[in-house]
């Protein structure tokens, strides 16, 4: 049985090493933190090296660099570095860029360890422009007006169809202005036209109320061609081959100022001193050639027999 001098310095020497484990345990604990913070924050070890980008086929990528880079450069408060992969403000990143480039439907920056940021886009595409009363905006692929449309390098070298309603309806960003099917519709003209017929035309397409589904097109001859979506684009080319093919010279397509598909199974056509013309296209395609006058360079023909 320990003396009572004894369990002092026993319980002393308990003491002891207690204080001393819990020195060591705390500098330690110290240290970890300290060489915790130094490599997280002050180290190169998570300095951003490396911005991989992907998704963007309209947008160049230096373009979108130009937007991440002033964010990553620099320090905060002259001490720790932005481009620190931990600090780096990937809220703000998305924001500015989607705000910048309206054609960005989505965007996603993650963080890769240990140096590296990754930005996925999926953006919209553009497909055509559509004006009414005094504006103009870009059309993604549902019809939704996305952005402001102004004659600019960059725009002019798309080529954009434009289509015109001649009303004075004010249109805003972000609403759905045409139907996927109705656009697709307006887009087919322009190719098909070239394609079956080889007739060139304007990407100055007019329409005086979307409600109608009409479309009218203006020919680099200078003659118009009316189309109407409920007829059906392959049976308007059908009906337009029957009239240049058995009622209008291409001679004569000078002097032509329309031709109105709009109406099922019946042409009309017009030239330019008035004379109005019209035949049923089933009788069309059975006759190779008009056996009575039908427009105006025919009825002076005749005037000149007489």
């Amino acid at each position: 049985m320990l003396s009572p001098k004894n369990k002092r310095i026993t319980k002393n020497k308990t003491r002891g090493k207690f204080s001393f484990f819990r020195f060591l345990f705390f500098l330690v604990t110290v240290s970890f933190v300290v060489v915790l913070i130094y490599v997280l924050f002050f180290s190169p070890f998570l300095e951003i090296n490396s911005i991989e980008i992907n998704g963007n086929d309209y947008i160049e990528k230096n373009l979108i660099l130009d937007k991440i880079n002033p964010e990553i450069s620099g320090k905060y408060l002259d001490i720790v570095k932005k481009n620190n992969l931990l600090l780096a403000k990937i809220g703000r990143m998305e924001k500015d860029i989607k705000d910048e480039f309206k054609i960005i439907r989505e965007i996603e920056i993650k963080r890769e360890f240990p140096e590296k940021l990754i930005v996925s886009i999926i953006e919209r595409k553009p497909k055509m422009v559509f004006c009414s009363a005094d504006s103009c905006f870009i059309l993604d692929e549902n019809g939704e007006a996305y952005d402001n449309y102004s004659s600019n390098e960059e725009n002019d070298k798309n080529n954009f169809i434009t289509l015109r309603e001649e009303s004075s309806k004010k249109m805003s960003l972000g609403e759905i202005i045409l139907e996927k099917k109705y656009m697709s519709y307006a887009l087919e003209i322009k190719q098909e036209l070239f394609e079956r017929l080889e007739i060139e035309i304007d990407n100055n397409f007019r329409v005086a109320s979307l409600i109608s589904g009409d479309i009218r097109v203006k020919t680099k001859e200078g003659w118009e061609i009316y189309f109407n979506e409920n007829i059906g684009l392959e049976k308007e080319i059908e009906m337009l081959k029957v009239v240049l093919e058995n009622k209008i010279e291409k001679s004569q397509r000078t002097d032509l100022e329309y031709v109105d598909l709009r109406i099922d199974n019946k042409i009309y056509y017009k030239f330019c001193d008035g004379t109005p013309s019209q035949i049923a296209k089933d009788n069309a395609t059975s006759a190779t050639t008009p056996t009575a006058p039908t427009n105006s360079t025919e009825n002076k023909d005749k005037k000149k027999k007489d």
